[in-house]
């Protein structure tokens, strides 16, 4: 489902939920349906749970015209404060497959507040272990669509080396982080 620009959730409902009092809630993390990370949220904050939604903004470009749209930072999951009541409300959501308790709660949140501070600082983020150096990639947008080849040094970037076996020869090629995904 599109939904525009303005109507995306808040990344943080309410806006203090990583330095609120947890007294009687745990932290939780949702692992979701199918991108359903913005409806959950939505549907949290109608009922009063505090969630936290990594998201950044990504553009796509299509034809002659630049689209905008936040995208979760983790595709799949949503970090809640609840208490069970709370758990319970979010389960009948039916936006989520299943919820996994935090044994840790305050490394969570402390990584969750660094994010946050990487997020709301205005640089790009790339997603990170998900495609490490040596896993084969496909890019997924632009003039080199579809085409397959391994990640070789990731930065910003990445190098990729597409290679033709029977001639043992190859080429190199830098593309955008955003612009590739894992092959399947």
């Amino acid at each position: 489902m599109t939904i525009s620009f303005n109507q995306n959730p808040e990344s943080l409902f309410p806006e203090n939920i990583l330095s609120a009092d947890p007294t009687g809630r745990r932290w939780r993390v949702a692992h979701t349906k199918s991108r359903r990370e913005k409806a959950l949220a939505h549907y949290l904050a109608g009922a009063g749970i505090g969630y936290y939604l990594p998201m950044v903004c990504r553009q796509q470009k299509n034809n002659n015209r630049v689209r905008s749209s936040f995208i979760p930072v983790f595709n799949g999951y949503l970090f809640f404060l609840a208490d069970d009541y709370g758990r319970h409300a979010a389960l009948r959501s039916n936006h989520i497959a299943r919820v996994i308790d935090v044994g840790d709660e305050v490394k969570l949140v402390q990584e969750l507040t660094r994010i946050e501070k990487v997020l709301s600082g205005g640089v790009r983020v790339y997603p990170y272990d998900f495609i490490s150096e040596g896993k084969w990639v496909r890019v997924k947008s632009g003039p080199l669509k579809d085409v397959v080849g391994r990640v070789v040094r990731k930065d910003s970037n990445y190098r990729l080396v597409l290679s033709v076996e029977i001639i043992c020869q190859s080429i190199s090629v830098t593309i955008d982080a955003d612009q590739v995904e894992p092959a399947g």
